[in-house]
């Protein structure tokens, strides 16, 4: 007889966007790995400020972003630099000639190479290095300090500053500063930026006009892909269970924003961890660790409490923990941990994984039966109707089939041949033509015969001739056309 085969869910590990519009890297943690993913609480620190921020603020959180511990000699350091601009004799009073002063002075005094993955902060102060995300957050926090109005757009590979001239909330424009050029500031307007920035950068300028190339985002959206940069560097070297405390910080920091920017181009931090985080546990569920996947789920719950994607991949790790039992016919150990993990599965699921454990253990049950208890007790393993559901109904009214065969069979053991031959029948009169147990009936009714021959030769010869008639008479009332018998009416007539 074929054996129930029961079918485990597959998990694959999916591919998630990391950085916007370029990076892409699927989550291959270990699956060992139990990260942190408790944010810093410096993170809602910062994030519960509202702007507009003061340079002061804007450089704790650029530095605590670039990673930075002891910020004193760097806050130091761009505290020289403000009172440096402040003080300046030269510095302009318009918005749009200050604007740019404030660039040339950054590029002068402290901004010396370009390096594209370089978005830290304190390395462009110690190293003068600097790509467009650390140059943006340095200018807007100089900027902040000579009282322009500075916010930042974020393209598909790019980040650059905006100021926002003056001439009230009516007639202000947003100025384009592109800081890793000297010539960067309006650059739509400026030969020399357009000569020299793509050589630079390597990216193209997205003009304000291309509104589907563009997004703007907030200050700390702007210092938040500090930390974006940091994430996609580990990811790139495999470290992703090091990157995930930088995305729940860089969730944290933007957790509280009163408005959200919505573009491709902008990841969105806490949605990314919880992919990067789940990815785990499913990592760890492929790997059959499921006493770990659930522990670790736990852990995650607390952060997402009542989420249906942890809800389901619970439900995955406990299914596939007890099929891995069934596989390997441990049917009493996988009831156990199913009752263990009871509360942890829905009711209908738990009414699933019960009924295939019933099935395998009706399937292996089915294949050992030596009593007619035994047959009655797989029975009533096969009229359960999630078991019937489970094994589909083809393959029920099969094993149903056999049971009920063999169990004529123990019956013509235990009870007599006229019990298997009156049993056999009732079956066939509810069920219909069974033609296992319809050559059962015809070998029980043949060995009946022949035990009724028997017993009419044993009458005879001992000299019995009437009562030995009289229970041929009766023996060809049961089986009138069998052959022995009526072979037997014959001697019993001619006497």
């Amino acid at each position: 007889m074929r054996k129930v085969t029961l079918l485990i869910f597959s998990v694959l590990l999916c591919a998630f966007q990391r950085e916007a519009g370029q990076l892409a890297a699927q989550t291959a943690a270990s699956p060992a790995a139990s990260p942190n993913f408790e944010s810093d609480p410096t993170a809602l620190y910062y994030a519960k400020m509202r702007p507009p921020y003061s340079w002061q603020v804007l450089s704790g959180v650029a530095l605590w972003a670039s990673g930075v511990q002891h910020q004193d000699a760097y806050l130091s350091r761009i505290a020289g630099a403000v009172n440096t601009l402040q003080n300046a004799p030269d510095l302009p009073a318009g918005v749009r000639q200050r604007g740019e002063y404030v660039l040339a002075f950054m590029h002068d005094n402290y901004l010396t190479r370009y390096v594209e993955n370089q978005t830290l902060v304190s390395a462009l102060l110690d190293t003068g290095a600097f790509n467009c995300v650390s140059s943006a957050v340095f200018y807007t926090i100089l900027a902040v300090a000579v009282d322009l109005d500075v916010g930042a757009v974020i393209t598909r590979d790019h980040a650059f500053a905006t100021v926002k001239t003056d001439g009230g909330a009516n007639n202000a424009a947003l100025i384009d500063v592109e800081t890793t050029n000297r010539y960067g500031f309006d650059p739509g307007t400026r030969i020399e930026f357009r000569d020299e920035f793509g050589k630079l950068t390597g990216y193209a300028y997205a003009d304000q006009q291309n509104y589907r190339d563009r997004a703007p985002i907030s200050q700390l959206e702007l210092v938040s892909l500090i930390l974006a940069n940091r994430i996609s560097f580990l990811e790139k070297q495999n470290r992703y269970t090091a990157a995930i405390p930088l995305m729940a910080d860089a969730a944290a920091l933007l957790s509280m924003r009163a408005e959200k920017t919505s573009s491709p181009f902008f990841m969105d931090h806490e949605e990314n961890l919880k992919i990067c985080l789940i990815n785990i546990g499913k990592e760890l569920e492929r790997a059959g660790k499921y006493d770990d996947a659930l522990q670790y789920i736990a852990r995650l719950q607390s952060r997402y409490p009542k989420d249906p994607e942890l809800d389901e991949l619970t439900g995955i790790v406990v299914h596939n923990a007890v099929a891995t039992r069934l596989r390997q016919n441990r049917t009493t150990e996988a009831r156990e941990y199913l009752i263990a993990h009871k509360q942890l599965v829905s009711q209908e699921q738990f009414a699933a994984l019960n009924a295939q454990i019933r099935a395998n253990e009706l399937v292996g049950f089915v294949n050992s039966l030596r009593t007619q208890a035994d047959a009655e007790y797989a029975l009533s393993l096969l009229g359960d109707h999630d078991v019937i559901s489970f094994i589909g109904e083809k393959k029920s009214v099969e094993i149903r089939n056999a049971i009920l065969n063999q169990e004529a069979v123990f019956i013509s053991r235990e009870q007599g041949l006229a019990a298997a031959i009156q049993f056999t029948e009732a079956v066939l009169a509810t069920y219909g033509r069974i033609p296992t147990l319809e050559q059962n009936l015809e070998v029980f009714r043949n060995n009946y015969a022949g035990e009724l021959h028997n017993n009419f030769a044993s009458l005879w010869n001992s000299g019995k001739k009437n009562e030995a008639r009289v229970f041929l008479r009766e023996a060809l009332r049961q089986f009138p056309n069998n052959r022995l018998l009526l072979n037997d009416l014959k001697i019993a007539e001619s006497w």
